[in-house]
């Protein structure tokens, strides 16, 4: 149970810094988790137990409709697979082609580029190579999942539950009491990932923006992913004129961007080679 505290303590204070709701107290001993999906139910009762002061009922209704996935649970648990191998066969892997339609993207939409290198200070490159390891362009839909049902899940889990995933959910929970998206209706990446540049829940509420007047949209608007992606990056420490190479402070905000040592590395490599 120590160990359980001082991750809620972890996972509390994370939140506090994203502007989200802290987590209650309680959660580490109530919000129990499970490596199968036998206690899914009781689970959720719990939930909405504990936090029916906190979101509207319609809100946590949500969670009623959710089912424990045994799909995200094997896809999280392959998902080490991804990064096995050599920096240089990654590398390949990863950035066959993206430069030169990352180049394009920069001059369509050089307009927002340029607005978000003025207010947040992140070049070009650097957006143009998430946005293509990530989805290439918003073209890669895979096989989307239902987010609110992944990151329940995940969040259920035992393996990363309250180091990250609980977190996610009271994240999750937060958009669809604000109404900005019903994430039980909308569709992401296994892990929950909402839009083209896969944001998790937290960073949505931490960045997301409207870049283009038509409303946050961060799934179909490209000019809000570039400008939502850019404020990310401002907001966790990227320092305007610096250098991204491995080693710098800004690569140490790249390091938060995403845990595997393979995919830092590829990101300052390919924004270099955008940038040409």
């Amino acid at each position: 149970m120590q160990f359980k505290r001082a991750m809620l303590v972890l996972a509390t204070a994370g939140l506090m810094l994203a502007g989200l709701p802290a987590l209650k107290s309680i959660d580490a001993e109530a919000a129990f988790c499970h490596n199968d999906g036998s206690r899914f139910d009781e689970w959720r009762r719990v939930i909405k137990s504990e936090y029916k002061g906190q979101f509207k009922r319609s809100t946590l209704s949500k969670l009623d409709k959710v089912k424990y996935s045994t799909k995200v649970i094997r896809l999280d648990r392959g998902n080490k697979k991804s990064f096995k191998g050599t920096f240089e066969s990654f590398y390949k892997r990863r950035s066959n082609g993206v430069a030169p339609i990352a180049r394009r993207k920069i001059k369509q939409y050089k307009q927002y580029f340029d607005k978000a290198e003025r207010q947040y200070g992140v070049p070009p490159e650097l957006i143009a190579a998430i946005w293509g390891l990530e989805t290439a362009f918003g073209t890669y839909k895979g096989k989307p999942l239902p987010i609110l049902e992944s990151v329940a899940t995940l969040a259920y889990d035992c393996r990363r539950s309250e180091s990250l995933f609980f977190p996610e959910l009271i994240a999750a929970l937060t958009i669809i009491d604000r109404g900005d998206i019903d994430l039980h209706k909308a569709r992401g990446a296994w892990a929950g990932e909402i839009g083209q540049t896969q944001f998790l829940a937290s960073r949505y509420l931490q960045a997301a923006v409207d870049y283009d007047g038509g409303g946050v949209d961060v799934f179909n608007s490209a000019p809000d992913v570039i400008g939502s992606t850019a404020k990310w990056f401002a907001v966790n420490g990227w320092k305007r004129g610096g250098d991204y190479s491995e080693g710098s402070s800004n690569y140490r905000v790249i390091m938060q961007w995403n845990r595997a040592t393979l995919y830092q590395k590829t990101i300052p490599k390919l924004a270099k080679e955008i940038r040409g």
